[in-house]
């Protein structure tokens, strides 16, 4: 009887060991190997590019009207002073405004572009869990894996293939 029980134990932990099948990817790895990210990359920096332009091109008329001020400030009427001044502080708003818009606009359009992106990869990591039986995958580009157990299972190569990213 004993010996039964003790065989009832380790048949029991050893289907509770092969039921505990554990995946891991490095997430970003797979995302750098995306041409899609790639593609949203460039999207990203053209548009970071005119936003530059236009910030630069504030920056000059900014620039002008100050060295204008600084220049014949001293000679000019109260009003054409006091003018100056409000046209000189209205343009430093703008350029404050703007910079803190162009970044809201710059993050707006990444995550419009990479949304779809990391839903294929989600969707792919899913399938690749459920394919292989795994209880749950685990993202090592968090940083927060500190010990990769053998039997535990790389799903990049695996993620790779059906993305086609061979």
């Amino acid at each position: 009887m004993r010996n039964l029980l003790l065989a009832l134990i380790i048949i029991s932990s050893a289907t509770v060991q092969a039921q505990n099948k554990i995946g891991y990817i490095n997430s970003a790895e797979l995302l750098t190997l995306m041409p899609e990210v790639k593609a949203a990359d460039s999207v990203i920096q053209v548009l970071r590019s005119e936003l530059q332009k236009q910030y630069n091109s504030y920056l000059a008329e900014y620039q002008t009207k100050v060295n204008e001020y600084n220049s014949g400030a001293e000679s000019w009427s109260e009003v054409k002073r006091e003018a100056a001044e409000e046209d000189i502080n209205t343009l430093q708003k703008r350029i404050t405004n703007f910079e803190s818009s162009s970044q809201q606009k710059i993050e707006t359009r990444r995550q419009e572009l990479l949304e779809p992106i990391l839903d294929k990869a989600n969707a792919a990591i899913e399938k690749i869990g459920k394919e292989k039986k795994l209880t749950c995958i685990m993202d090592t580009s968090a940083g927060s894996v500190i010990y990769i157990g053998e039997d535990m299972v790389d799903i990049l190569p695996l993620a790779k293939t059906a993305l086609n990213l061979n």
